[in-house]
């Protein structure tokens, strides 16, 4: 199994002043902020700022404090921001802003600052906000962390609209948490062990009845295994469901009509624990140690709908090494 990539972080610039500056009053989060810190120099995340954080510090009037928050920040990697020509810097590339980053900037301006103005109050300031943002997202980074409430009220929208993942530093924290427990590998024994409801191969296709050994059939084995759960739908669709141990996340293929249509298993919805696909589509699970096994419905039977017995068929793979394209397996 392939080691999980390191999640990518993004410090808002207010965070890096609660984080270096010890005189400050007003920083929050700082141990939390201290454990990215540590997370950070273990190989756990990756930390960065953008080139805004430099135009923010330059305007601190305290010399002192400007010079040691400058010196502070030559730890991190610098990712660019939008191109302004009154806040050029030296230590990153600054992106060129062409009319899809345009229209990126515009759209995190109106959720976050609906109605801004260069007469509205702190407009810089506002301005330094967005184009933190949008230096984030143009570096291809996983996770904003801001304590600012005003963004965190509108992650949800931030996520939906422009995919815009925000966190506070404890959230963020938490997430790194159950991101590595979750890709930590463990070797899984099914439920019940019984043959006629266990197939350990990492591919084939299979018939059970789904209304014995408690709705479930298990596919794989040891890392790889999955205790795949169905209950009775009809006869053209069933139920699927994410709770057994093993199962991690579901998600239906949608547009796929055969398993090697799934080029990135990673790229579904995984947000609900039941799917009802139909006859033809094909279904994602990840199970706990971040292994992706992809199932095609051929064949149901319903006892309530004239069939002899409630029986499900269906072909699977699983990519045993942690990869996501099941185009080339």
């Amino acid at each position: 199994m392939s080691p999980p990539t390191t999640p990518k972080i993004t410090i808002d610039t207010n965070r890096m002043v609660g984080l270096f500056d010890r005189t400050s009053t007003t920083a929050t989060s700082v141990n939390e902020l201290r454990e990215l810190m540590r997370y950070a120099l273990s190989g756990k995340a990756s930390l960065a700022i953008t080139t805004r954080v430099e135009v923010d510090f330059g305007r601190d009037t305290d010399d002192r404090r400007r010079q040691d928050m400058m010196e502070n920040l030559s730890m991190f990697p610098v990712i660019g921001s939008v191109l302004r020509r009154d806040q050029a810097t030296q230590s990153g590339p600054e992106a060129i802003v062409d009319t899809e980053e345009r229209e990126l900037w515009q759209e995190v301006q109106r959720i976050v600052f609906p109605g801004l103005t260069v007469s509205t109050g702190k407009y810089a300031n506002k301005v330094a906000d967005i184009d933190h943002l949008v230096g984030h997202k143009l570096g291809g980074r996983d996770i904003f962390v801001t304590d600012d409430n005003g963004i965190l009220r509108r992650k949800g929208q931030l996520h939906s609209s422009v995919g815009l993942r925000i966190m506070s530093p404890a959230e963020c924290l938490a997430f790194i948490d159950a991101y590595y427990s979750r890709h930590e590998a463990k070797e899984l024994e099914p439920t019940n062990k019984d043959a006629s409801y266990w197939d350990n191969r990492l591919c084939g296709t299979v018939s059970f009845d789904y209304s014995n050994n408690n709705h479930s059939f298990t596919i794989g084995e040891a890392l790889s295994l999955f205790e795949t759960r169905w209950s009775k739908a009809s006869d053209v669709s069933i139920h699927a469901y994410n709770y057994s141990p093993s199962i991690d996340a579901l998600a239906l293929a949608k547009g796929a009509t055969e398993i090697a249509d799934v080029t990135d298993a990673s790229a579904y919805d995984f947000s609900s624990g039941s799917r009802r696909p139909q006859k033809g589509q094909v279904l994602i699970w990840r199970n706990i140690n971040g292994i992706y096994a992809a199932t095609k419905i051929v064949a149901i039977k319903d006892d309530s709908r004239g069939d002899d017995c409630d029986e499900l068929t269906f072909e699977f793979r699983i990519l045993a090494d942690g990869a996501t394209d099941f185009s080339t397996s």
